[in-house]
């Protein structure tokens, strides 16, 4: 078989045909099967844009449920793939090649449903549960602060979770789908995807946001400090994106939100994209949402340890999207790779 060569990274690189949805680079948009993410953000509950983008079906995606008392040790344990693993071994989910399309769904709401508490569980390390009734972000605020959060609180977080539910090939919903081809469970596809959001390259980055933004401190001493940053060949996070050759459209919806949930540090982050713009002139690297996704994060008064389990509560559903198209598929996703070590010295067997 000739092989193909590749960008590094599959860049530009189409491995597959999906209906959930698209990131336009050029024109600095994004969709959910056609409609609007930004719209959709400002104006629906996280539920109807979780039904969306899961499978259009015009059925809830999200459903009451109880965690099995046997995951109280497990989260102890303060890992959130342990937590999913072991949820998905209790809630006995079977392999995606065994199971019809209606238990492939039936499977990945219950995994939703349950992933906020799962997070929060991990979180506090002890299990804590859901509310009859509950909104599913309202729901995640209390069982993550143990009380009720305030309207405000809720709708910003909610803004963020519509923002973030779904994003097209970003990394953690390729490995899903890599996992979904070889016919696994569910939770199996989770958890994977989950693995490549902890990663400092992907979901894990928003933290060093808040670290450069305490470097910096005062407004007056972004444009200084980012020159000093470039000059000692620091990377400057918050800023550029791999599809995006604008500023991300998401940035400037959660720029508006921090404004009302947290002044200060959107005086200091206004102040760094202003600096950015001058000292990064000509780079094409506009703001992305990692520059203000974790000052609502924060704002929320979530902990910087659950920045990354939050992102997911909102893109497991995009996950499970991606595991339920993929799973229709009956190709194996299999490449190959170009072989640069010693030459083989053996003889063919044939």
């Amino acid at each position: 078989m000739e092989l193909i060569d590749v960008p590094e990274g599959l860049a530009g690189v189409a491995v597959a045909a999906t209906r959930i949805g698209d990131v336009l680079g050029e024109q600095g948009a994004y969709h959910y099967r056609g409609r609007s993410a930004i719209d959709l953000a400002r104006t629906s509950s996280f539920e109807q844009v979780a039904s969306l983008v899961l499978d259009d079906r015009h059925e809830p995606a999200i459903e009451p449920v109880t965690l099995p008392d046997d995951l109280a040790a497990v989260v102890r344990l303060g890992d959130l793939r342990t937590a999913v693993s072991a949820h998905a071994a209790l809630s006995g989910l079977r392999p995606l090649v065994d199971i019809d399309a209606e238990q492939r769904r039936a499977d990945a709401v219950r995994l939703i449903s349950a992933f906020p508490a799962l997070a929060a569980s991990v979180a506090r390390r002890e299990l804590v549960q859901p509310e009859p009734g509950e909104g599913y972000i309202a729901g995640y605020l209390r069982m993550l602060h143990g009380a009720p959060a305030s309207p405000d609180t809720v709708r910003a977080l909610e803004t963020y979770a519509c923002l973030t539910i779904e994003h097209g090939f970003n990394a953690g919903a390729f490995t899903a789908r890599v996992v979904a081809s070889t016919g696994a469970d569910l939770g199996a596809c989770v958890t994977a995807a989950y693995g490549a959001l902890t990663g400092p390259r992907h979901g894990a980055v928003q933290t060093k946001v808040l670290d450069m933004l305490d470097a910096i401190g005062e407004p007056e001493r972004a444009a200084d400090w980012m020159r000093s940053a470039l000059a000692s060949r620091e990377r400057i996070v918050g800023f550029g994106h791999a599809v995006y050759r604008t500023t991300d459209p998401r940035a400037p919806v959660l720029r508006e939100v921090c404004a009302t949930l947290a002044p200060e540090r959107h005086r200091l982050a206004l102040a760094v994209e202003a600096a950015a713009a001058e000292v990064l002139a000509g780079r094409r690297l506009g703001a992305n949402v990692d520059l203000y996704a974790p000052i609502v994060l924060e704002g929320c008064d979530i902990p910087r340890s659950s920045f990354t389990p939050t992102f997911a509560v909102a893109r497991i559903v995009g996950w499970c999207a991606h595991v339920l198209e993929q799973a229709t598929e009956r190709k194996v996703i299999r490449p190959a790779a170009y072989y640069v070590g010693e030459p083989y010295a053996g003889e063919s067997p044939y």
